[in-house]
């Protein structure tokens, strides 16, 4: 049976106001679990785009708080300048320290499994 978009608009609205219980509503309206998640998932698409547009009003509201945060904050930045050098280099140092270590791990050989592979090649015959 073919559904109209109002159709399919109100089985996805019932779903989800149902709490996405796609398998009973599915059976309320005769039809599979899949396509009342398909209309479900439609119709949530539709309605983001109308929810989009409210939501630049809000990231616009953001943006200027964000601006006036971002100023102040260059203000007192100015001022521990030369603390944050200190910090940066300490850090550098730290990852290189830690990739270095890193390193180190992964180059060493383990004798057991050094062990294990000469067995290994013995049975094979490669030794």
């Amino acid at each position: 049976m073919k559904y109209t978009n109002e159709q399919q608009t109100e089985i996805a609205q019932y779903a989800i106001k149902n709490d996405n219980d796609y398998k009973a509503t599915g059976e309320k309206y005769g039809i599979s679990y899949q396509q009342v998640a398909a209309w479900v998932r439609k119709y949530n698409k539709n309605t983001d785009v109308a929810d989009k547009s409210s939501s630049k009003k809000k990231t616009t509201a953001k943006k200027v708080t964000t601006t006036k945060k971002a100023s102040q904050s260059k203000a007192s930045k100015k001022v521990s300048h030369k603390k944050d050098d200190k910090k940066t280099s300490s850090s550098v140092a730290s990852k290189k320290e830690e990739s270095a270590s890193t390193l180190d791990v992964l180059s060493r050989r383990d004798p057991v499994l050094e062990k294990q592979l000469e067995d290994v090649k013995r049975r094979l015959g490669l030794i």
